[in-house]
């Protein structure tokens, strides 16, 4: 174990791209925390470049920041791209620098791209929401109304993507969820509360605050990582019996990444709780009032001592209904939904799409949905060939309606 805990420490403790979905199609996400962008002139520069005909970068009247391009040859069609979250630390900007190489890409196959940033950063699900459904006007008089319109989002933007497919089907004509949270945010807040609360029953005192209180963090790396790295290090035991838990598993096809894996999750998790209680009136979303921890592979006096041990905290009612509407998919899709997903996703587990499957399906809307998989590890970091081919199978199938 030490071995590779040395191995991911030569890494230089790279954790995770803090715009957990602002993938592109040519390069991977970031792997360190970034320095704080600005806002680039994006817009001469394209037009500049011969792709665009046209292209605006604005600001609507509530600050968010919002860009449409036309290409020089137009088909007719918009896509709506939704980038993924961001960090509440980090300013408010457009994904434009992570994305261009998908704009671009887009634009020479004759689409129309629109995005915009969302008025604040963090799990703002509800404003990224309202600020992708806004595109459509702003597109509409800048370049007059599309024939077909098309949504992409990453991550956060892959569920914000999944559920203007599922709630506006006459204002779309198809989506493409890539590492989407599909299975809905209460499964994902439970992943990462989890992990945050079965590692401080293993490693107690390590990290500071708990699972749903930090302090601020101003340096992930010392305060989050080299902690339970060192703490992992000294005594593997712990981290072996996490990775062995029902409740916790840990994606990674090896040590190395499911040591990957925990490290990244903590780090995020101390990023995002505060801003996640800020938005349920200081009460957990996370519950594992009633959990009952399971494992074949551990000895059952240990099991049996965590649950008798780790600390137990219960969702209230008001975080109940925010995680429901903030969001919980209905399954009830009208036009075509493709999701793509790797198989070892440190941040969005697979089991998303095996969840969001079952919901299409109760809802009766299975012929509505191809869910393709990428055996890899990562998250949101997405070959040109994959995205561009995942969207052009999209288009193929909104076209010909042809089948699986």
């Amino acid at each position: 174990m030490s071995h590779h805990a040395s191995r991911f420490t030569a890494l230089g403790l790279a954790i995770f791209a803090i715009a957990c979905g602002d993938a592109n199609p040519t390069r991977p996400t970031r792997a360190t925390l970034p320095a704080a962008p600005g806002n680039p002139p994006l817009a001469n520069a394209a037009v500049a470049g011969g792709i665009w005909a046209d292209s605006v970068i604005s600001t609507v009247a509530d600050d968010a920041q919002w860009g449409a391009f036309l290409p020089q040859v137009w088909n007719g069609d918009v896509v709506y791209y939704v980038h993924g979250f961001v960090a509440p630390q980090f300013p408010v900007r457009l994904p434009s620098p992570d994305i261009a190489p998908l704009r671009d890409a887009l634009g020479a196959m004759g689409y129309a791209v629109a995005y915009s940033s969302f008025t604040e950063n963090g799990y703002s699900f509800d404003d990224g929401l309202r600020r992708t459904h806004q595109l459509r006007g702003l597109v509409t008089s800048r370049f007059g109304r599309p024939k077909r319109a098309f949504l992409i989002g990453h991550s956060l933007g892959g569920q914000i993507t999944q559920a203007l497919a599922e709630t506006f089907p006459e204002q779309y004509d198809g989506a493409l969820a890539m590492c989407g949270v599909v299975g809905g945010t209460r499964m994902e807040t439970q992943y990462i509360g989890q992990l945050r609360t079965v590692f401080d029953f293993f490693y107690p005192g390590v990290l500071p605050g708990n699972t749903i209180a930090m302090p601020p963090i101003a340096d992930v790396n010392a305060q989050i990582v080299g902690p339970a790295l060192a703490a992992i290090q000294a005594n593997p035991t712990g981290f072996g019996a996490i990775a062995r838990i029902d409740q916790t598993a840990l994606a990674g096809r090896n040590v190395n990444e499911q040591l990957t894996t925990l490290l990244r999750v903590l780090a995020l998790h101390a990023l995002e709780a505060n801003d996640l209680t800020g938005r349920t009136h200081g009460h957990t979303v996370f519950d594992n009032g009633q959990t009952v921890y399971t494992s074949s592979a551990l000895p059952p006096p240990l099991v049996a001592a965590l649950n008798a041990g780790v600390s137990r905290y219960t969702a209230t009612r008001d975080a109940e209904e925010w995680l429901e509407h903030n969001y919980q998919p209905t399954g009830r899709l009208r036009i075509p939904m493709l999701t793509v997903h790797k198989r070892w996703d440190w941040l969005v587990p697979f089991p998303h799409e095996a969840a969001y499957a079952q919901i299409v399906a109760a809802a009766g809307s299975s012929a509505m949905l191809r869910q393709r998989t990428v055996d890899d590890y990562g998250h949101c970091e997405f070959s040109g060939q994959t995205t561009i081919g995942s969207f052009l199978e999209l288009v193929q199938w909104v076209t010909t309606g042809a089948g699986h």
